[in-house]
């Protein structure tokens, strides 16, 4: 489950702060495990952070442990701030004292504003990764958010991690930019501890394995179209699209490289380049990105009218 999902739900019933103190105490135990030079970090909830007691359990648990606290690190969000000041200012005074590490987590999604990094000792930004999706693609303005982030953590003598990096180039890119830490499926997916454990065995070397960029997101969908190749017309189904392309359902044996305009509805028609096709299923580039709404789905007008489907080389039935 994602933590969006389960989080909100933990935090409503009043259960965020047994589950809480349960994640500490079970990342500071297996931390006991591992290599002196490995650091956990644990995200700590609003409600958390707002809990008197919660320097003490973090106490306890480094304590039953028997671990370094500066091995263990608190990500929390800025959403912390919304409280009153004092009372922020005082956590953060408590937590600093028992040695463990500070990071704010997601910078940049909330309630961002430099005066908190002015006021609250953390030791290192993490970058979200709404700002690493999409920062490889020409003309985003993400990269240089992304610059401009790591300058201020290094002006304040802080280290940063880029959130989400799952491809090739937007590994490249982050490290280009100087983030000193990198977080994302590029590296690995989730392992439990006994995974981990076998994992830190064979040394701390870590080993980019992903696609060089990133597909556009896409979307199913099914939606009747209308395809022109030299003044043939046919009717296909799309049933997944991106800004950038579709796989579209009714066209038999296409060759790479034929190129459509296609009537995407009512008075919306664009160019699109075959780039591969399998039985009745075709997959297409767009000459040029679609635009999107405001969830990030492509904006499509009503359907063209018609419904009937004509076969691209449609082959001869087996008897």
């Amino acid at each position: 489950l994602s933590p969006n999902k389960f989080i909100p739900i933990a935090e409503d019933s009043g259960l965020i702060a047994p589950i809480g103190e349960w994640a500490l105490r079970t990342a500071c135990s297996d931390l006991a495990h591992w290599p002196e030079s490995v650091r956990v970090a644990v995200n700590v909830s609003p409600l958390q952070f707002a809990n008197p007691a919660l320097p003490a359990i973090i106490t306890n648990a480094l304590a039953a442990a028997q671990i370094n606290p500066g091995r263990l690190e608190l990500e929390i969000t800025e959403s912390v701030f919304l409280t009153d000041d004092e009372g922020s200012d005082a956590m953060f005074t408590a937590l600093k004292r028992v040695g463990v590490r500070l990071s704010l987590d997601d910078f940049g999604t909330g309630y961002s504003a430099l005066g908190y990094l002015k006021k609250a000792p953390f030791d290192k930004i993490k970058i979200d990764q709404s700002f690493v999706r999409g920062a490889t693609i020409a003309g985003s303005k993400n990269g240089a958010i992304i610059a401009s982030i790591v300058s201020l953590a290094e002006a304040l003598g802080m280290e940063t991690t880029a959130e989400g990096v799952e491809t090739l180039d937007e590994l490249d890119l982050v490290r280009m930019l100087g983030c000193s830490h990198v977080q994302g499926f590029i590296y690995e997916k989730p392992l439990t501890f006994a995974d981990a454990s076998r994992r830190l065995e064979t040394g701390l070397t870590a080993i980019a394995m992903g696609p060089r960029a990133a597909r556009a997101v896409r979307h199913t969908m099914l939606r009747k179209v209308v395809l022109e190749n030299g003044g043939q017309h046919y009717h296909g189904t799309i049933r997944n699209v991106s800004a950038t392309g579709a796989m579209i359902e009714g066209l038999w044996n296409v060759p790479p490289g034929t190129i459509f305009t296609i009537l995407l509805s009512e008075g919306q028609m664009i160019t699109a380049t075959a780039r591969w096709c399998q039985q009745d299923r075709v997959g297409v580039e767009f000459a040029a990105p679609l635009a999107l709404d405001d969830n990030g789905r492509v904006a499509l007008g009503a359907a063209p009218a018609g419904d009937r489907t004509v076969r691209w080389g449609r082959p001869r039935q087996n008897r």
